[in-house]
């Protein structure tokens, strides 16, 4: 088996995540390639993983001939019950022309980190996120202060790591909650990114989803890395997970 992982243009992983993905596959045994650019990537085997940038990876799905579903999963309606707040769909310049709405976090809805999700509570705010010829779709939050913030990594239905990435050490997540929210998210990839938070008064809530070929480490170990991105890589190029058991 291969892994190509992606580097800067001197040929150093382009971040903690790709490091991680090699220790990991290198520990498993893979082959590894390093790669800067994936049209650099001459073969065509779809078993092959690419580690890299969402945009890497979705154009290699392409270029692969895959239909990936163009839908991001950002905030389920099955788990709508989890959210702990008002979240909808608006574009950009609906938004900007009503600023009775305006005092709500923002984040791209149909292409995935378009730009960075971020509060906005002026005029200011927009600069950057209105385009000429383009009228963006984001998802709108009503602002939670979270205390503090768990990637949970769901394998195969399975919680494979929880790692807490932002606020307090010291908060307690409910592993029943989050056990609860695996079950209900019926149509979920095989592997994913379930994100909680707790705010401070003590409620936890659904920060977000993130699909899981291009996601965050958080200090997870790096075996468990491979077999998190193995797990969705080969969901989407219908290949056979060969570390589905392990």
């Amino acid at each position: 088996m291969r892994a190509y992982i992606q580097t800067n243009k001197n040929g150093e992983f382009y971040n903690v995540n790709a490091f991680v993905a090699y220790e990991g596959f290198m520990s498993l045994g893979w082959e590894t390639v390093k790669f800067y650019e994936v049209e650099d990537i001459k073969d065509h085997h779809q078993e092959d993983i690419v580690v890299g940038g969402i945009g890497n990876v979705r154009s290699r799905l392409s270029l692969l001939g895959i239909n990936r579903n163009k839908e991001e999963i950002d905030y389920p309606h099955s788990l709508s019950h989890y959210f702990g707040r008002r979240i909808w769909t608006t574009t950009i310049q609906e938004l900007f022309e009503d600023n009775q709405n305006w005092n709500v976090f923002v984040k791209p809805k149909d292409i995935t980190k378009k730009f960075a999700g971020k509060v906005v509570r002026e005029y200011k705010d927009f600069i950057g996120l209105i385009e000429e010829d383009a009228n963006t779709t984001v998802w709108c939050s009503e602002i939670v202060d979270f205390r503090t913030e768990w990637r949970c990594f769901i394998r195969y239905g399975e919680i494979l790591d929880i790692r807490p990435y932002k606020g307090a050490w010291d908060s307690k997540l409910d592993l029943d909650i989050v056990n609860n929210a695996i079950n209900d998210f019926a149509d979920a990839p095989a592997a994913y990114g379930l994100d909680f938070g707790i705010d401070y008064d003590g409620n936890m809530k659904l920060v977000e989803i993130n699909d899981g070929h291009s996601l965050g480490t958080y200090g997870i170990a790096p075996v468990n890395y491979a077999k998190f991105l193995t797990a969705r890589w080969s969901e989407l190029t219908g290949t056979t997970d060969y570390l589905r058991h392990l």
